[in-house]
């Protein structure tokens, strides 16, 4: 079966890396425990990081014995197959945007990956990884995340259904010209394009930032790599 399963269905949304004590929480994605935890006692709400579902109570975690299995035997293949022939140039084909109903992610540079979300204040579409910004930062986790297939359908109000032209600094959502006279009458409102633009200029810095964690953390596991082989030479 390993043959058929790609290396990102055993990575975690949150911490990008391969799962360490994987849980599946009620809507059905999985984490890490550690992960999910720090997401949930640091965040507002007990919502799913991708699909934004909201627990009215904290779910019970336990893990997932049967994907942790699966997850260490993937990972043993893996460094298997890498050591008994040489590795074949990098491919995604398992994420890439192949079909035609599928929203391309417009961060992705060459390979364009499937879209999991799109956001209607940056006005964009992400893959799972492009979409961590919005899953970390505090601001970012306040953005009207849509279905990138109904994407180009939910600029509209939905109340006056308008569209929706103006962003509301307070609270961090887009609105039409007919909800600046009605529920957001007192507050900052700004052109939707300016925002657009003041957000990704935000998350080129915060891509930056979530390369450099990645790299940070391949150089410390091959560190310890390292370390443990030395151990096993001296003793």
């Amino acid at each position: 079966m390993a043959s058929v399963l790609s290396e990102e269905q055993f990575l975690c949304a949150i911490c990008l890396d391969s799962f360490t004590n994987p849980v599946s929480i009620p809507c059905g994605h999985n984490y890490c425990l550690e992960c999910i935890n720090h997401h949930w006692d640091t965040g507002s709400n007990l919502d799913c990081p991708l699909c934004k579902e909201v627990f009215h109570n904290r779910p019970q975690l336990r893990v997932n014995v049967g994907l942790k299995d699966i997850t260490e035997h993937f990972k043993r293949s893996l460094k298997k197959r890498a050591g008994s022939r040489p590795v074949p140039a990098k491919r995604s084909v398992s994420k890439q945007y192949s079909k035609s109903d599928d929203i391309p992610c417009d961060i992705c540079n060459e390979n364009k990956i499937k879209a999991v979300k799109s956001c209607l204040v940056c006005q964009a579409s992400y893959c799972e990884t492009h979409l961590m910004p919005h899953l970390r930062d505090s601001v970012m986790t306040k953005h009207r995340l849509t279905d990138p297939a109904t994407f180009s359908t939910r600029h509209l109000c939905r109340n006056h259904n308008k569209p929706l032209e103006m962003f509301c600094k307070k609270d961090q959502t887009p609105i039409c010209s007919k909800c600046t006279e009605t529920d957001h009458k007192h507050h900052e409102v700004i052109p939707m394009e300016k925002e657009s633009r003041r957000i990704k200029m935000d998350m080129k810095k915060i891509q930056a930032d979530v390369q450099q964690m990645i790299l940070f953390r391949v150089k410390k596991s091959e560190e310890i790599k390292k370390s443990k082989e030395l151990d096993r030479v001296r003793h």
